[in-house]
């Protein structure tokens, strides 16, 4: 049994039930429980008044250091308000009491009427003075422009009629600049409602509106710039998306779209700019030439500049006149650019097949020399399927975004077995890579395997006029020279110390002796009849191990 049960024992007089012993072992368990925030409660209290003696000599200097200024301000306070308005405030309610008549009452509180008014006219004025400056500030004032004696209207500024008029020299031809020259505003200083101000449009229109020789019509917009103008808007709609049609191929998901801001606008539009339909639909399908500024790099000529520009070279000299064929760097050249008038931008989604490229591979073998190279395991590329997302602009491809990409067949890696062992100091091992024996003749007038009865071990290389020509040596090593009254006549045999040796028969001469070395693609001799020979030509062998091998397996 704890002490905590022997106490509740001892301090009851009858004796306890069992029930009760753990009722009262519980309430004692809360009462500690309270205890706990209890301290935890003076805890606090105790860290509260710790801080405030911490602070107490540093608000007392605060409020000493403040003092003398609140004194004064209090005392400026109550001699200037506070007195001045309970006297006006007792004096106010001794008139509002008095039953004297007004007279005698002004005649007695003339001081406090003469206070009032003092005060209140200086504010009345001043706010007075306020109204008035805001009214005159927020009415709405605009420029009234007029133009050879008639009031167009009223703008804002002058930039609106300068808009307006740039807006009108497109609107009309090069024969109409005299009208537009002759053009000359007034402006005058107007209060009108802002609702009143014209647009530039507006006063396009207005400016339009004293000519005669201009229609109703609808012009096309371009960035700004009139393109072309026809009286229908339904042909110009169905002219503009039938331009937009042959960029489209169907595409699911494929998005056409002009390329800048294209408006319709309709107005007054001088007859000599109000095209047929036939002719908006050509406007807008030609180029225009576009100018730019560059500067001339090191290295480049004046034929390579007008290259990639994309001009011709008459062109460029044309329009540059002091360029020279090699300008001098930093120069600035000014070419020519066409650019389509109406930019069409295409994006689609497409899916692609693409190659995957195979890696290389090698496996050393040290009873080969390092020239030694074969190839075991020829690679095989893999294919992947990609979907890219292609933007177009008037159907010239101009970016590719790899949006996912699928491996459908992994790539089958080229595996080569290469030599590691070294030559023996003083001889040459060829590379076992062969070159054509006789450079610029590569006609065959036998080949190589069964002839006449027996193995032709080698091809036959002929053509008119092949006599005397060069013979190289297909590969480096050391080279024989021989000379025999039949068969192969004067030929050379070189051993390319790697398992491999050639022949090179019937030859007129030898430009080597027994002995030398010789590199790849070195002269040896001439091509000759020589020997068993029906005319002119090279025989020419390729030996593996001494064993003949069909040499066009080799190039």
């Amino acid at each position: 049994m704890s002490n905590l049960t022997k106490k509740v024992i001892l301090t009851k007089q009858d004796p306890l039930t069992k029930k009760e012993i753990i009722q009262k072992i519980k309430a004692n368990g809360k009462k500690k429980k309270l205890n706990v925030f209890a301290r935890f409660y003076r805890f606090l209290c105790w860290i509260g008044l710790r801080l405030q003696f911490a602070t107490y000599n540093k608000r007392r200097r605060i409020k000493k250091f403040f003092s003398p200024v609140s004194g004064r301000l209090s005392a400026f306070f109550r001699a200037h308000v506070v007195v001045p308005v309970s006297g006006a405030w007792r004096e106010f309610r001794e008139i509002c009491g008095s039953t004297e008549g007004f007279g005698n009452t002004f005649r007695q509180h003339k001081g406090f009427f003469a206070g009032v008014v003092n005060v209140l006219l200086p504010v009345i004025c001043i706010a007075v003075l306020a109204v008035v400056i805001a009214n005159v500030v927020r009415a709405p004032h605009a420029l009234e422009v007029s133009c050879n004696g008639k009031v167009l209207g009223y703008i804002e500024d002058e930039g609106v009629y300068n808009s307006a008029v740039k807006l009108l020299s497109q609107r009309t031809v090069n024969t109409s600049r005299d009208y537009t020259d002759s053009l000359t505003p007034s402006y005058t200083m107007a209060s009108v409602s802002s609702s009143m101000n014209m647009s530039s449009e507006t006063l396009c229109e207005a400016l339009l509106a004293d000519s005669s020789d201009v229609e109703n019509a609808y012009g096309l917009y371009i960035n700004g710039a009139l393109c072309a103008a026809a009286k229908s808007y339904g042909d110009i709609q169905f002219i503009m998306e039938s331009f937009l049609d042959q960029y489209k191929t169907g595409t699911p998901g494929e998005k056409v779209t002009f390329m800048g801001t294209t408006d319709i606008i309709s107005g007054l539009y001088s007859t000599d700019r109000i095209v047929s339909s036939d002719k908006f639909a050509k406007t807008i399908s030609t180029k225009r030439t576009e100018t730019q500024i560059y500067t001339v790099m090191e290295g480049d000529t004046a034929q390579s500049i007008a290259n990639v520009a994309n001009m011709s070279y008459a062109r460029l000299i044309k329009i540059n006149e002091n360029l020279g064929d090699t300008p001098e760097p930093g120069t600035s050249v000014l070419l020519e650019k066409e650019l389509p008038v109406l930019k069409v931008q295409t994006v689609r989604t497409v899916k692609v097949k693409e190659k995957i490229n195979f890696s290389k591979k090698t496996v050393k073998n040290d009873k080969q020399y390092t020239s030694y190279s074969k190839c075991i395991t020829k690679g095989v590329p893999g294919e992947r399927e990609v979907l890219k997302q292609v933007t177009e602009i008037n159907g010239v491809q101009v970016a590719s975004e790899v949006i996912s990409s699928t491996v459908t067949r992994q790539p089958v890696d080229a595996v080569y077995e290469v030599g590691t062992k070294k030559a023996p100091t003083g001889s040459r091992v060829g590379t076992g890579r062969f070159t054509w024996p006789v450079p610029g003749v590569h006609s065959i007038s036998s080949p190589f395997g069964p002839r006449w009865g027996k193995l032709h071990r080698g091809v036959d290389i002929s053509c008119g006029g092949i006599y005397g020509r060069t013979v190289v040596a297909a590969d480096s090593g050391t080279a024989t020279v021989s000379r025999m009254a039949g068969g192969y006549g004067l030929h050379i045999i070189i051993s390319h110390g790697n398992g491999y040796s050639t022949c090179y028969a019937h030859l007129s001469a030898a430009t080597i002796r027994s002995g030398s070395t010789v590199s790849k693609g070195q002269a040896i001799g001439r091509v000759g009849s020589t020997g068993h020979s029906t005319g002119p030509h090279l025989h020419f062998e390729i030996r593996r191990n001494n064993t003949p091998t069909n040499p066009m397996h080799y190039f």
